[in-house]
């Protein structure tokens, strides 16, 4: 290799791929004042996405490595064509001499380091040399490797099958679990919410201004614990892929005013002035009621973290085969790396701010109420574009999308 032999040594570089850190800082220690410019990673696979990104010009590798072993390791770097002609010399105390050159190494250096020979025998490496092995032993301990690869492969898919199976009664004992537990909430509420519906009514007899106050603040509560009860349902339902869908064609500008009302008494308490702009006569495909949920949710998120008088809007309308709906807010929005993280169920963003979190489940609901509908959801902070209002909205947009009814 006559572009090495040539080569200055402070463009020489190598990567050692060891677990133990002493020995790492040792080879460090011997080849740097050398002019040799050291790469390290800690494990196979490290070493091999460290390898493919920044091509050394020699490989040591040690064979008991966590993760996969050295001899993998040298299989797996060898099978790339950028790394075909960069030798990989094994660096061990207790490796096979033979195996590790049948399965793809060019060099065995025993531990402990020699410290005076050590950089001489890389750069003999570097210049060329190579170590064989006669073609019957190199058959008869592929063969070896090749077995003792299967029955790790075998191994790996048992336990990987019983951790599947594990992973799948645990889901179901979760997906129990929320459902009773959402259904031995909802049932002591059915007769609240009756009693306060009929007390606001005033079928039970006149209340006093004061009765009125407690009154609609029970109600909001109330209303808040009932919207808590149904993303808890529909969370379990959705993600067991058990709830079903009313789907038939809708108006959507009737959904979004129910949504906009739902959320009146809490926009309300915020003094949070609540606008919709929506394109006359759409007509969506869906569950008009799961997909107002969904809406409503993302108002809630809207109005919690939106600043006290500020300003929320809803913007539906129809592109293509696509109904889009659009919620903009003036609040604090979410960092870069939570644009996807918001989606996840029991996910609270860092805000910065003393709002008590809520259960975690409004924007994940959402999220797998718009997907059952073959739609998606995003998040934009700050928004990239501004709707036609009279507003700057400053904080975030969360929208989605599902098809119109031809499309869908």
């Amino acid at each position: 290799m006559p572009d090495l032999v040539d080569k200055p040594a402070a463009r020489v570089r190598v990567l050692t791929i060891e677990d133990s850190p002493e020995t790492r800082l040792l080879i460090r220690r011997i080849l740097e004042p050398k002019g040799f410019e050291v790469l390290e990673a800690s494990d196979g696979l490290a070493g091999i996405d460290l390898a493919l990104a920044h091509p050394p010009d020699l490989i040591l590798c040690d064979i008991a490595l966590p993760g996969i072993s050295g001899y993998e390791t040298s299989t797996r770097l060898r099978s790339h064509k950028s790394l075909d002609a960069v030798p990989i010399v094994v660096l061990t105390s207790a490796g096979d001499r033979s195996l590790a050159l049948s399965v793809g190494a060019d060099g065995f250096i025993q531990k402990p380091i020699e410290v005076e020979k050590f950089p001489g025998q890389l750069r003999a490496y570097l210049e060329g040399k190579r170590e064989k092995l006669r073609v019957g032993d190199e058959r008869r301990h592929l063969r070896e490797y090749s077995q003792s690869l299967t029955e790790r492969l075998e191994q790996t898919v048992r336990e990987l099958t019983l951790k599947n199976a594990q992973l799948l009664t645990a889901m179901r004992a979760k997906q129990e679990f929320m459902q009773n537990l959402s259904h031995e909430l909802a049932t002591p509420l059915t007769p609240v919410i009756g009693y306060v519906k009929m007390l606001r009514s005033l079928k039970l007899g006149p209340l006093t201004e004061p009765q009125g106050r407690a009154l609609e603040s029970m109600n909001a509560s109330v209303e808040r614990l009932s919207r808590a009860i149904d993303n808890l349902v529909d969370f379990a339902t959705l993600e067991g892929g058990e709830g079903l869908l009313q789907k038939e064609p809708f108006d959507i500008a009737e959904a979004c005013k129910a949504a906009l009302e739902e959320m009146k008494n809490k926009a309300k308490a915020r003094r949070v002035h609540l606008e919709l702009k929506i394109a006359p006569a759409t007509i969506a495909f869906g569950d008009s009621k799961k997909l107002k949920q969904a809406l409503v949710n993302l108002l809630d998120n809207a109005v919690k973290f939106g600043p006290v008088g500020g300003e929320v809007m809803v913007h539906a309308f129809s592109e293509h085969d696509r109904l889009l709906v659009e919620v903009y807010d003036q609040g604090t929005g979410v960092l870069p790396d939570e644009a996807d993280k918001v989606f996840e169920p029991f996910f609270h963003a860092d805000r910065g701010d003393d709002k008590a979190p809520g259960a975690g489940l409004g924007l994940p609901v959402a999220k797998q109420i718009v997907e059952a509908h073959g739609g998606n959801i995003r998040v934009e902070s700050p928004p990239k574009t501004q709707p036609e209002s009279g507003h700057f909205f400053s904080g975030a947009k969360v929208w989605f999308w599902v098809p119109l009814p031809k499309a869908a």
